[in-house]
């Protein structure tokens, strides 16, 4: 009985002694689509620190033709919860119609899942996926 303790204990150690870490999305290109095609494609680049903020420019593609897309500019944050680092989601921001001065937000929580706002609406899920390798 002592030496089921003794291994019991052992695999209690080994089992909280391992790190978790969250996978590393920096560094890639990814492209949301919805059931008719294309939304965005936007890069994630390198952070140095979670929580940082990076200016990015992206492709919107048009809904009325998928073929053809708009280039924005805005920012993309990397975002973690405060009591847990092991996933991380990418929230950007940007302003639609300068005239307007309208902002807009898009969530992108990898590997697959996007949720994207146009104009005030309710969130759309959005496919997503890393582009090239």
């Amino acid at each position: 009985m002592k030496n089921y303790s003794v291994l019991f204990f052992f695999l209690l150690f080994f089992f909280f002694s391992i790190k978790v870490s969250a996978k590393n999305y920096d560094g890639h290109n990814f492209i949301c689509a919805d059931e008719i095609g294309p939304i965005l494609e936007f890069p994630i680049p390198k952070f140095q620190d979670n929580n940082d903020k990076k200016d990015i420019i992206f492709k919107l593609f048009k809904k009325e033709n998928r073929n053809q897309y708009i280039k924005k500019s805005g920012s993309i944050q990397k975002k973690s919860s405060p009591i847990d680092n092991t996933y991380f989601h990418y929230e950007i921001n940007y302003i639609s119609d300068v005239k307007e001065a309208k902002n807009e937000k898009f969530g992108f929580y990898p590997p697959t899942m996007g949720m994207f706002q146009i104009q005030g609406t309710q969130f759309i899920d959005l496919a997503c996926w890393q582009l090239g390798s």
